[in-house]
């Protein structure tokens, strides 16, 4: 079963991966609009479909993107600038509109850019967004990384009591990828292991290990093996491997180790951990503890939970043997009797 779900994973991420930077999102084959980026004279590598744009400190540039609208009518498209991220898929996301970032982006791609929400297009017409862009006076080594996401803006309106069921919308999304550098001096990647804590997914018990990119800089094709041991002990009760993962510079995400529908056990563990990306390798070892009062919380929670009925079987089989020598002592006394 575990070679299978590997195997479907790899290809859900790869699928994932192989749209970073133009990402369409579609419900049915007819879409009602499409976009494209409009390449300018400072565009880096002119056979790329996303913007990366070699910029100077300081400097303004406004870049466009040209919208067409395929249907028979008017629609409406909202344009948001996002700064990119890294979801605990380990898949760098575009669509993240919040405002926590990682504590150590100076300079998040919502700060530069500037575009106006709407964009009105008319049937069968076509519009170009502008884009303002202005980079900080400091310069800086490594990159910038965000989205332009482009989605159809729904009208408000009222649900009949027919529609309040069960249905399925199309919903349509675009998103095109922005790298902005100054330089094409490289920056040495590095990474760090942040706190370990018991937590869930689907109502499904994992151990979530923080692995951070501090440094501004694009990591791809990253792979991390871990697993999880007693403290002390060397016999391996949870592992979790993932490859082809990705991140955006100076983010961070959650690294997610199945406990295998197991009921959390408080106690103290380690977490054995390696990262290979970039032809380097990062190894990790840090202990951790479970409490009793998480570990419950959690597993009160949990769905599919697999539950350990070992203190059971031991406690049944003490109850079983105590019966027993209390029949063979009464028996014995019994035959004695006879006897005498």
């Amino acid at each position: 079963m575990k070679p299978l779900v590997g195997l479907v994973g790899f290809f859900v991420a790869f699928l994932l991966v192989f749209s970073v930077f133009q990402m369409k999102v579609e419900a049915a084959t007819n879409m009602p609009f499409s976009v494209s980026a409009v390449l300018p004279d400072n565009q880096v590598d002119k056979s790329k479909t996303y913007f990366d744009l070699q910029m100077r400190p300081g400097e303004n540039q406004i870049i466009e993107v040209e919208l067409v609208n395929a249907s028979d009518r008017e629609l409406t498209v909202e344009t948001h600038a996002n700064t990119a991220i890294t979801n605990d898929n380990g898949i760098v996301d575009y669509s993240y509109t919040g405002k926590k970032m990682d504590p150590t982006l100076k300079v998040p791609f919502s700060k530069v850019a500037k575009v106006t929400t709407d964009t009105t297009i008319p049937k069968k017409g076509t519009r170009r967004v502008k884009i303002a862009l202005s980079m900080p006076e400091q310069p800086f080594s490594g990159v910038i990384l965000g989205g332009l996401h482009f989605k159809e803006k729904e009208p408000p309106r009222s649900k009949t009591k027919e529609e309040k069921g069960v249905q399925i919308e199309n919903k349509y999304a675009f998103v095109i990828g922005v790298v902005l550098r100054e330089s094409e001096e490289k920056v040495k990647p590095t990474f760090k292991l942040g706190k370990i804590q018991p937590s869930q997914i689907n109502f499904r018990n994992v151990l979530k290990a923080e692995v951070s990119n501090p440094v501004p800089v694009i990591i791809s094709d990253m792979e991390i093996q871990a697993h999880v041991t007693k403290r002390a002990k060397k016999k391996v009760l949870f592992e979790t491997n993932r490859e082809h993962m990705r991140m955006a510079p100076n983010s961070h995400f959650d690294y997610g180790i199945s406990w295998e529908n197991q009921a959390f056990q408080s106690g103290k563990y380690t977490l054995h951990m390696t990262l290979k990306a970039k032809g380097k390798t990062w190894k990790w070892t840090k202990d951790f503890e479970i409490d009793r009062k998480e570990a419950k919380k959690y597993n009160d929670r949990a769905v599919e939970l697999e539950k350990d009925y070992t203190m059971y079987y031991i406690i049944g089989g003490a109850v079983l043997v105590l019966v027993l020598l209390i029949l063979v002592y009464w028996l014995g006394r019994r035959s004695h009797k006879k006897a005498n």
